[in-house]
């Protein structure tokens, strides 16, 4: 086809395009059916578009997913932080504890541990001697002590000892009124009146009252544990022998008192009242 003829066609078909255009306009009946199938159609609003984020994988570690091996909790954080302070404290007061005679570093702790088994032991007797001191609250004879230096010591004897400071005091005041020098027409000497055949036996100086109070606080220790933390029986033996004390029980039974010597029967009553 030559290129004439090919324009041609071209130009024929654009007219009678126009020309059905302009027949459409003019006719009423196509222009409402196209108005109605304009109005037919449902123009859909466009939505916004969602997007859906893929599974991230959390690499953090969170504290409940910690291994419990590798959690140390407040409490024992507070425990190990005090454990080795003390630790230290005792480490640096055994470096520092003075030396035995150069053969042992732990002479302090050595003292404090006798001390601890001193302490057992007169807690031991006083609650033996537990009925006897809680006599001391009645009413005792009036007694005037001296101004003496010895009546602290005897009450500090007798503490340690774990029998009764009152007791012991009125005692010890009965015996020499305190006198380190006292002597009685029956060869007894010193402050605590000791015989000397019985303090050799105590290992005590008679006539040293520090030595002498200490021996009598202790006897009179051994005297009431020996009777059941009876202080009345444990007097009565101090003063007239234990003995004759066994012999009044033996004798009296129950009313073992009215058994002992006058004298001994006014002691214990001067004493405990």
């Amino acid at each position: 086809m030559s290129l004439f003829n090919t324009l041609s066609a071209s130009r024929h078909d654009a007219a009678v395009g126009t020309m059905e255009e302009r027949s459409l306009q003019r006719d009423p009946t196509t222009q409402s059916l196209v108005a109605i199938l304009q109005s037919t159609m449902i123009t859909t609003p466009a939505k916004p578009r969602v997007l859906i984020p893929g599974k991230r994988r959390d690499t953090r570690v969170l504290p409940e997913t910690t291994p419990p091996s590798r959690r140390l909790t407040p409490r024992l954080r507070y425990a190990i932080v005090i454990g080795s302070i003390l630790f230290v404290l005792c480490l640096t007061f055994v470096s520092l504890a003075p030396l035995d005679n150069a053969q042992s570093s732990f002479h302090t702790i050595d003292g404090v541990i006798e001390w601890v088994h001193t302490q057992q032991q007169s807690w031991s007797i006083a609650t033996q001697n537990g009925t006897a001191q809680s006599d001391t609250t009645t009413t005792l004879p009036d007694i005037t002590l001296p101004a003496s230096q010895y009546v602290a010591l005897a009450r500090q004897d007798a503490i340690n000892a774990g029998i009764s400071p009152d007791y012991f005091v009125r005692q010890i005041y009965l015996e020499s009124g305190f006198n380190p020098n006292a002597v009685s027409p029956y060869g007894a000497v010193g402050i605590a009146q000791f015989l000397p055949s019985t303090a050799a036996t105590l290992g005590v100086n008679p006539w040293d009252p520090i030595s002498a109070l200490r021996g009598a606080a202790n006897l009179m220790a051994s005297y009431s544990l020996q009777y059941g933390g009876d202080y009345a029986k444990a007097l009565a033996a101090y003063n007239a022998g234990d003995d004759t004390v066994n012999y009044a029980l033996r004798a009296c039974g129950a009313k073992w008192i009215a058994c002992l010597p006058a004298e001994t029967q006014n002691y214990i009553h001067t004493i405990m009242g």
